[in-house]
């Protein structure tokens, strides 16, 4: 009985200072979002800090699946022995920005003339604005969200239009506008 005690007694101060000597893991994630252009590197760790385990450790999930060539809103979740943190990161739309020469052909057949269009951005970090783009004197606006440019549906000059189109995040360029003007399908080329 005494060798019983003496186990039972060793057991439990084993546990306390295995219990006292554990080490708290504290997992700071920094809480201002992360803006970066099309195509830059981001390190998802930067300004992340983790006590009491190895940074090494700490998991990050992406949703959705990071890509620096995407416009998107990405969010980071990080997470390590039971800690966990999240932050936003943008992929802006602003490397897209520049002048192209744009030709449109209808799906009929019929092909305009090539014509100047200036693109900005918007006030989101997604958002562009065409000038100039099927109508004089009006401004476009179109939206990115990953791999899909979308003009969602507005009406100029009493002409309804919309589209949906590509770009190439590595190359930074603008390619196509598939739209419908007044129910008359067509396709926009921009180089």
């Amino acid at each position: 009985m005494k060798n019983w005690l003496k186990f039972t007694m060793t057991l439990v101060i084993g546990a306390f200072i295995f219990t006292a000597c554990e080490t708290e893991v504290t997992l700071t994630v920094p809480t201002t979002d992360v803006t970066i252009d099309l195509g830059d590197e981001f390190d998802p760790l930067n300004g992340v800090t983790v006590d009491g385990a190895d940074i090494e450790d700490v998991q990050v999930l992406w949703n959705p699946a990071w890509s620096n060539v995407l416009v998107d809103h990405y969010v980071a979740s990080y997470s390590v022995e039971g800690q966990t943190g999240q932050r936003n990161v943008y992929v802006q739309a602003d490397k897209l920005v520049k002048t192209y020469q744009v030709t449109d052909v209808d799906n009929d057949g019929t092909q305009y003339t090539p014509y100047p269009v200036s693109v900005t951005r918007g006030p989101e970090f997604n958002e562009l604005r065409f000038n100039e783009l099927y109508f004089e004197n009006i401004i476009v606006l179109g939206v990115i969200n990953g791999p899909v440019l979308t003009i969602p549906q507005q009406t100029h000059q009493g002409v309804s239009i919309e589209g949906t189109g590509t770009y190439d995040g590595e190359a930074q360029k603008i390619l196509t506008i598939d739209y419908i003007i007044d129910g008359v399908p067509g396709t926009s080329t921009f180089d």
